[in-house]
Protein backbone atom coordinates (compact mmCIF):
# COMPACT_ATOMS: atom_id res chain seq x y z
CA UNK A 1 0.00 0.00 0.00
CA UNK A 2 1.10 3.66 -0.86
CA UNK A 3 1.66 5.62 2.61
CA UNK A 4 1.56 8.87 0.69
CA UNK A 5 -2.63 8.35 0.86
CA UNK A 6 -3.08 9.79 4.08
CA UNK A 7 -5.64 12.57 5.80
CA UNK A 8 -6.34 14.40 9.03
CA UNK A 9 -9.15 16.20 10.34
CA UNK A 10 -8.28 18.21 13.23
CA UNK A 11 -11.24 19.13 15.50
CA UNK A 12 -12.55 19.53 19.49
CA UNK A 13 -11.09 17.94 22.29
CA UNK A 14 -13.68 15.12 23.82
CA UNK A 15 -12.78 15.09 27.70
CA UNK A 16 -11.72 11.05 28.56
CA UNK A 17 -10.09 10.47 31.46
CA UNK A 18 -7.99 12.04 33.31
CA UNK A 19 -6.47 14.28 30.37
CA UNK A 20 -6.15 18.43 29.68
CA UNK A 21 -4.48 17.88 26.93
CA UNK A 22 -5.47 17.40 23.07
CA UNK A 23 -4.17 15.70 20.39
CA UNK A 24 -4.41 15.55 16.99
CA UNK A 25 -2.67 12.26 14.99
CA UNK A 26 -2.31 11.66 11.28
CA UNK A 27 -2.69 7.42 10.79
CA UNK A 28 -1.81 6.44 7.15
CA UNK A 29 -4.54 4.62 5.94
CA UNK A 30 -4.53 4.63 2.19
CA UNK A 31 -6.75 7.19 1.84
CA UNK A 32 -6.83 10.55 0.25
CA UNK A 33 -7.74 14.16 2.44
CA UNK A 34 -11.54 14.43 2.42
CA UNK A 35 -13.73 17.84 4.04
CA UNK A 36 -15.06 17.11 7.01
CA UNK A 37 -18.42 17.61 6.03
CA UNK A 38 -18.11 14.41 4.13
CA UNK A 39 -16.52 12.30 6.88
CA UNK A 40 -18.84 12.03 10.15
CA UNK A 41 -18.79 10.00 13.33
CA UNK A 42 -21.13 6.88 14.03
CA UNK A 43 -25.23 8.04 15.22
CA UNK A 44 -25.14 8.58 18.64
CA UNK A 45 -28.48 7.21 19.03
CA UNK A 46 -29.72 3.19 17.87
CA UNK A 47 -27.31 0.45 16.11
CA UNK A 48 -25.39 2.06 14.03
CA UNK A 49 -24.60 0.39 10.29
CA UNK A 50 -21.11 -1.10 9.85
CA UNK A 51 -19.17 1.91 7.91
CA UNK A 52 -18.78 0.84 3.95
CA UNK A 53 -16.11 -0.53 2.61
CA UNK A 54 -13.74 2.99 0.96
CA UNK A 55 -15.87 5.31 3.09
CA UNK A 56 -13.50 7.07 5.58
CA UNK A 57 -14.50 7.04 9.34
CA UNK A 58 -13.36 9.25 12.04
CA UNK A 59 -11.70 7.76 14.82
CA UNK A 60 -10.71 9.25 18.30
CA UNK A 61 -7.71 9.27 19.54
CA UNK A 62 -6.14 8.15 23.39
CA UNK A 63 -2.89 7.29 24.81
CA UNK A 64 -2.52 4.82 27.83
CA UNK A 65 0.55 5.35 29.90
CA UNK A 66 2.42 2.74 32.01
CA UNK A 67 5.67 3.90 32.71
CA UNK A 68 6.41 5.92 35.88
CA UNK A 69 6.49 9.30 34.47
CA UNK A 70 3.76 11.49 32.35
CA UNK A 71 4.80 11.59 29.07
CA UNK A 72 5.35 15.12 28.23
CA UNK A 73 4.26 15.23 24.12
CA UNK A 74 4.03 12.61 21.80
CA UNK A 75 2.52 12.14 17.97
CA UNK A 76 2.03 9.36 15.46
CA UNK A 77 3.60 10.16 11.72
CA UNK A 78 4.57 13.54 12.68
CA UNK A 79 0.87 14.88 13.39
CA UNK A 80 -0.13 15.34 17.17
CA UNK A 81 1.04 16.55 20.65
CA UNK A 82 -0.07 16.59 24.24
CA UNK A 83 0.71 14.83 27.64
CA UNK A 84 -0.52 11.74 28.86
CA UNK A 85 -0.75 11.36 32.60
CA UNK A 86 0.84 7.97 34.32
CA UNK A 87 -2.01 5.64 34.48
CA UNK A 88 -4.38 4.19 37.28
CA UNK A 89 -6.04 1.33 37.73
CA UNK A 90 -9.31 3.57 36.07
CA UNK A 91 -7.37 5.61 33.64
CA UNK A 92 -5.19 5.48 30.85
CA UNK A 93 -3.55 8.40 31.70
CA UNK A 94 -3.95 10.23 28.16
CA UNK A 95 -6.93 11.88 26.58
CA UNK A 96 -9.60 11.61 23.74
CA UNK A 97 -9.02 14.14 20.54
CA UNK A 98 -10.84 14.21 17.34
CA UNK A 99 -9.56 12.91 14.57
CA UNK A 100 -7.70 10.43 12.63
CA UNK A 101 -9.35 9.37 8.94
CA UNK A 102 -9.48 5.55 8.48
CA UNK A 103 -11.06 3.67 5.44
CA UNK A 104 -12.38 0.23 6.73
CA UNK A 105 -11.36 -2.79 4.45
CA UNK A 106 -7.81 -1.17 4.28
CA UNK A 107 -5.03 -2.99 5.20
CA UNK A 108 -2.97 -1.20 8.63
CA UNK A 109 0.81 0.21 8.03
CA UNK A 110 2.81 0.80 10.86
CA UNK A 111 2.94 4.05 12.25
CA UNK A 112 5.80 5.96 13.24
CA UNK A 113 5.77 7.30 17.04
CA UNK A 114 7.70 9.58 18.63
CA UNK A 115 7.45 10.12 22.57
CA UNK A 116 8.75 12.40 25.18
CA UNK A 117 11.44 9.46 26.97
CA UNK A 118 12.99 12.58 29.40
CA UNK A 119 14.98 15.57 29.76
CA UNK A 120 16.80 18.52 31.15
CA UNK A 121 16.85 22.25 32.15
CA UNK A 122 19.46 24.92 31.14
CA UNK A 123 19.45 28.49 31.17
CA UNK A 124 18.11 30.29 28.84
CA UNK A 125 18.34 34.08 28.71
CA UNK A 126 15.48 36.83 27.00
CA UNK A 127 16.82 38.83 24.78
CA UNK A 128 15.12 42.24 25.32
CA UNK A 129 15.05 42.02 28.96
CA UNK A 130 18.65 39.73 30.14
CA UNK A 131 16.16 37.17 32.05
CA UNK A 132 17.34 34.03 32.42
CA UNK A 133 15.31 31.45 33.38
CA UNK A 134 15.04 27.39 33.29
CA UNK A 135 14.40 26.38 30.26
CA UNK A 136 12.90 21.70 29.92
CA UNK A 137 14.73 20.30 26.73
CA UNK A 138 12.95 16.91 25.68
CA UNK A 139 14.49 14.11 24.59
CA UNK A 140 12.72 11.74 22.36
CA UNK A 141 12.12 8.42 20.97
CA UNK A 142 11.03 7.56 17.62
CA UNK A 143 9.84 3.80 16.80
CA UNK A 144 8.23 1.97 14.08
CA UNK A 145 5.00 0.48 15.37
CA UNK A 146 2.64 -2.22 13.79
CA UNK A 147 -1.16 -1.66 14.43
CA UNK A 148 -2.79 -4.57 15.74
CA UNK A 149 -5.83 -6.40 14.75
CA UNK A 150 -8.00 -7.47 14.24
CA UNK A 151 -10.16 -4.28 13.09
CA UNK A 152 -13.29 -4.11 14.74
CA UNK A 153 -16.56 -3.97 12.10
CA UNK A 154 -17.40 -0.34 14.24
CA UNK A 155 -14.07 1.43 14.73
CA UNK A 156 -13.95 4.28 16.73
CA UNK A 157 -10.96 4.62 18.70
CA UNK A 158 -6.94 4.61 17.73
CA UNK A 159 -5.64 3.58 20.85
CA UNK A 160 -1.48 4.03 21.58
CA UNK A 161 -0.13 2.24 24.41
CA UNK A 162 3.11 2.92 26.44
CA UNK A 163 4.80 -0.16 28.58
CA UNK A 164 7.37 -0.02 30.65
CA UNK A 165 11.11 -0.62 29.27
CA UNK A 166 9.91 1.42 25.72
CA UNK A 167 7.68 -1.07 24.41
CA UNK A 168 4.75 0.52 22.87
CA UNK A 169 1.70 -1.23 20.82
CA UNK A 170 -1.30 0.48 18.80
CA UNK A 171 -4.63 -0.83 18.46
CA UNK A 172 -8.07 0.07 16.63
CA UNK A 173 -11.12 -0.65 18.67
CA UNK A 174 -15.19 0.15 18.90
CA UNK A 175 -14.43 2.33 21.83
CA UNK A 176 -11.97 3.32 24.08
CA UNK A 177 -10.81 0.78 26.85
CA UNK A 178 -9.33 0.12 30.54
CA UNK A 179 -6.24 0.07 30.59
CA UNK A 180 -4.38 -3.20 30.15
CA UNK A 181 -2.16 -2.93 33.16
CA UNK A 182 -3.75 -1.70 36.45
CA UNK A 183 -1.15 -0.06 38.30
CA UNK A 184 -1.33 2.02 41.36
CA UNK A 185 -0.57 5.85 40.33
CA UNK A 186 1.68 6.32 43.57
CA UNK A 187 4.09 4.98 41.52
CA UNK A 188 4.75 8.37 39.61
CA UNK A 189 7.77 9.69 39.85
CA UNK A 190 7.34 13.70 39.92
CA UNK A 191 11.18 14.48 40.39
CA UNK A 192 12.55 17.39 38.81
CA UNK A 193 14.67 16.61 35.66
CA UNK A 194 18.33 17.07 35.90
CA UNK A 195 20.58 19.98 34.78
CA UNK A 196 21.93 19.85 31.29
CA UNK A 197 25.94 19.83 31.12
CA UNK A 198 26.97 23.43 31.72
CA UNK A 199 23.90 24.41 32.29
CA UNK A 200 24.01 24.69 28.08
CA UNK A 201 20.72 23.89 25.63
CA UNK A 202 22.27 20.56 23.90
CA UNK A 203 23.24 20.43 20.48
CA UNK A 204 20.89 19.72 18.18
Amino acid sequence: MDDTRMGTIAGLRKPHARTRAATTITLMVALAVPSLSSCTPHDAGGDPSPPVAGEPVMLAITGYNYTNRSIGSFSVNGQGGGNIFVSTPTSGGGGRACCVLYEPGSPVPKVTVRWQTGGCYYHKKVEYSGQVYDALYPFFEEREVAVAGPIPSHPEVLEVHFYPGGEVQAAITAEASDPRLHLDSTREDKSRYPRCPNDQKPAE
